[in-house]
């Protein structure tokens, strides 16, 4: 999606080591994916909440700012957490459920990729364009 080299992501997304993806036969999805840590992970060794809800927050933002075509702020988010993310890579994938004029709401599933594709969480995604689409 980017060119080698290019800067991606705002500070914050590229510690996490983020990474940007488009998601095969779906046009408007987009995928975000993260190595798992230890550094990441709370005491019980599974990725930390704030962590996976990071990803579907940028996941859902990203699918948003594609769908709206402008820079988009999060309104609102509602996460549920199924099961611990333990082995990594972790990719979670918005999928935009509806658009509208100003604002999006994308549906986010997070996935344990190393742990045969489990789903971690699911959550929605509501954003609000920042500026005229393009």
């Amino acid at each position: 999606m980017t060119e080698p080299g290019t800067v991606v992501g705002t500070p914050f997304q590229q510690t996490l080591g983020v990474r940007w993806a488009d998601v095969a036969d779906e046009p408007g999805a987009v995928a975000v994916e993260m190595a798992l840590r230890e550094e990441l992970c709370g005491p019980v060794g599974s990725l930390e909440g704030g962590v996976v809800s990071t990803l579907a927050d940028v996941a859902g933002a990203s699918a948003a700012a594609r769908a709206l075509g402008t820079m988009v702020a999060t309104e609102h988010i509602s996460i549920s957490f199924l099961a611990p993310g333990r082995v990594g890579p972790i990719r979670a994938v918005g999928r935009p459920l509806r658009t509208g004029k100003r604002d999006a709401v994308v549906e986010v599933k997070i996935t344990d990729l190393g742990h045969e594709n489990r789903l971690m969480a699911v959550a929605l995604v509501t954003v609000r364009g920042l500026g005229e689409r393009s």
